[in-house]
């Protein structure tokens, strides 16, 4: 604790300095031309001998909050391997001038690297970070590699950062991520044009019905500023209403209307304003998807071989997985079932190419009461009908770890929470290792309400002890 109040006490001293026509820092650069009040990125990193508007930082975006921060401020620009740059604030004529000694860190997860901090969605690349020096000695910075860069600083206006004001630099080499990949992570074809934009290319991309998408910087959501997590850079755009990429609360995931395979394109110019306001995208659908968009259960016990039955059974698209669908069912001995596309005899299957779990005298039978996950894979041609393996996830159960909170089969699941927390619960899907959210559900009003293709559902808080009942059959659940 001394050394931070002796940091921030130092720190407070050296902003205090303040030049005013260039100084120590200024070096070959014309500070002259600054007119506009702001912060800047300059020096010969930056290809010119200017202070230039198009390297005019923007008001920094909390992704804790979701809003501005005042004294965060943050940009993209492009900068030149080994040579210097530095960041300048002009406040009515007053100069003052930004550095700091760069280290390489790594914020994210590698169990091969003890140094890495393990900051919860941070990116496991190497970024480059240090404590801001404010005056008229501040260091110059300096990248290892050509390339376009994230540079975010907070200068601790709120005075709530530990360790005080900071600085991150991170290369910036944008993917998409979303349906096409598990909200994995695919990185774009790069082209650097001699007009200083960048334009990178993404040809062929799966998308559902509805799929959705985000542009990122690299295989992470976020990045600290800080140990605590107080002030954390956004590093994907989404979009809104206008088709224009953002960052904050009134940007959410970009969004196909049809299934099928599309060509993107994310393009920079250098260019003043809001963090993304440098950038622009197109989408085309190139193939659109033949892929049925439902797929329906019928039989004795679903809808009594009834089309128009309210007993028939709507399958659940598999997030992300286009002609992939599940449900979940109590069948007996007797069950007797097939399938379709459509609520009519246009179509109907009982089998596929590859199929395990169940028997075809005539139609679909199991071979012992139980409850079963059925799933209709039709992109690779396969059925599948298995014992049904429903889980609890998160911390209404103690902690994220895929496959360890089961619920207790009959004919209904049932689990009890062990913390005070969110409820969230899937069944597992083989193959979706790893990605269980994409056969997710929850409980809203007694019923069982499925994500299906969306977004994240609304928050289930919940307290200890609650048993959780789910009655599939019937469609609903309870909280007790």
């Amino acid at each position: 604790m001394k050394k931070t109040l002796i940091f921030a006490s130092m720190l407070a001293a050296m902003v205090a300095f303040t030049s005013c026509d260039g100084g120590k820092n200024g070096g070959d650069i014309n500070l002259d031309d600054i007119v506009l009040d702001g912060f800047y990125v300059y020096g010969p990193a930056t290809g010119s001998d200017k202070v230039e508007s198009k390297n005019a930082m923007s008001a920094g975006i909390n992704e804790v909050e979701k809003a501005t921060r005042t004294g965060m401020y943050e940009k993209y620009v492009y900068l030149e391997g080994g040579k210097e740059f530095a960041l300048i604030e002009n406040s009515a004529g007053n100069k003052k001038f930004y550095g700091a000694n760069l280290a390489e860190v790594n914020y994210g997860y590698d169990e091969n690297d003890p140094d890495c901090k393990n900051y919860d969605n941070n990116p496991n690349m190497k970024i480059q970070q240090g404590l801001l020096v404010i005056g008229e000695n501040a260091p110059k910075m300096k990248v290892p590699e050509t390339g376009l860069y994230h540079i975010v600083l907070d200068n601790n206006a709120n005075n709530d950062l530990a360790d005080g004001a900071q600085i991150i630099v991170q290369r910036a080499k944008f993917g998409v991520r979303g349906g096409m990949n598990s909200w994995g992570f695919t990185a774009g074809e790069e082209t650097v044009n001699n007009d200083g934009s960048i334009v990178w290319t993404w040809k062929d991309q799966s998308l559902a019905k509805n799929g959705e998408y985000k542009f990122a910087s690299c295989h992470g959501w976020k990045i600290n500023l800080d140990a605590d997590g107080i002030v954390k850079a956004e590093v994907s755009f989404g979009g809104n209403a206008e088709g224009k990429l953002g960052v904050g609360s009134d940007f959410g995931n970009l969004k196909v209307e049809k299934a099928g395979l599309y060509d993107l394109t994310l393009t920079f110019s250098p260019k003043a304003g809001a963090i993304a306001d440098g950038f622009s995208y197109t989408v085309e659908l190139t193939q659109e998807s033949t892929l049925p968009e439902t797929m329906y259960i019928v039989g004795n016990d679903f809808g009594n071989w009834d089309w128009k039955s309210d007993g028939i059974v709507e399958m659940v698209p598999v997030h992300t997985h286009p002609g992939m669908f599940w449900a979940v069912r109590y069948m007996t001995t007797t069950t007797q079932f097939k399938f379709c596309a459509v609520k009519d005899w246009n179509g109907d299957f009982t089998k596929l190419g590859t199929n395990e779990g169940f028997t075809t005298p005539e139609n679909n039978q199991v071979a012992a009461d139980g409850l079963y996950t059925i799933i209709v894979d039709l992109t690779g041609d396969k059925v599948t009908v298995m014992p049904a393996e429903i889980y609890g996830m998160g911390n209404a159960f103690g902690d994220w770890n895929e496959g360890t909170h089961p619920f207790t089969n009959g004919t209904t699941a049932t689990a009890t929470t062990a913390a005070a927390g969110d409820l969230r619960m899937y069944a597992k899907i083989p193959g979706n290792d790893g990605n269980w959210w994409q056969s997710e559900f929850n409980i809203y009003d007694g019923k069982i309400v499925y994500r299906a293709t969306g977004g994240d559902q609304a928050a289930v808080p919940v307290e200890a002890g609650k048993t959780i009942t789910l009655d599939f059959n019937a469609g609903t659940g309870t909280i007790e």
